[in-house]
């Protein structure tokens, strides 16, 4: 399995980041890696679902666990990519968090032959997904529309 950690600060009340960082039916505003999601069954804080992907147009099927205000845990379950990628904040100071995504992934198939390809494109994306967390949280202009406004 690979591994990747980013992280960014974000200068906003727990509670805009938890909305934001929770909010697993509008994925696709922040990971655009994330096409399209279909929960199957919602039970309590645990939520299986599949989901496509652009890269490549695969599906996953995944089980998503709400950690209220500290974490969401992506369990990879079936499909081109098997682990767990883990989205937690953590407090820096007063009114300042950190949201840190953590990818703990291998892939199958035929992606095994191109994975540093997938690493890079993960990399990135995991960045700038942090990015627009940061900017809806923060209440940004520019920010998705699931967490204020729009791309």
């Amino acid at each position: 399995m690979g591994t990747v950690v980013r992280e960014i600060e974000v200068d906003a009340p727990l509670e805009a980041v938890w909305k934001v960082v929770s909010d697993i039916d509008n994925e696709p505003e922040y990971w655009h890696g994330t096409r399209e999601v279909v929960n199957l069954r919602r039970e309590g804080s645990v939520t299986e679902r599949v989901v496509d992907q652009n890269f490549m147009g695969t599906r996953v099927k995944q089980r998503v666990t709400l950690n209220p205000e500290e974490s969401v845990e992506v369990d990879y379950l079936k499909g081109t990519t098997v682990g767990r990628k883990t989205v937690s904040i953590a407090r820096v100071g007063d009114g300042r968090y950190v949201v840190r995504a953590s990818w703990n992934v291998h892939f199958t198939g035929m992606l095994v032959l191109i994975t540093p390809v997938i690493w890079n494109h993960i990399v990135r994306g995991t960045e700038n997904a942090l990015a627009r967390i940061k900017e809806a949280a923060e209440g940004r202009a520019d920010a998705p529309a699931g967490g204020q406004a729009s791309n």
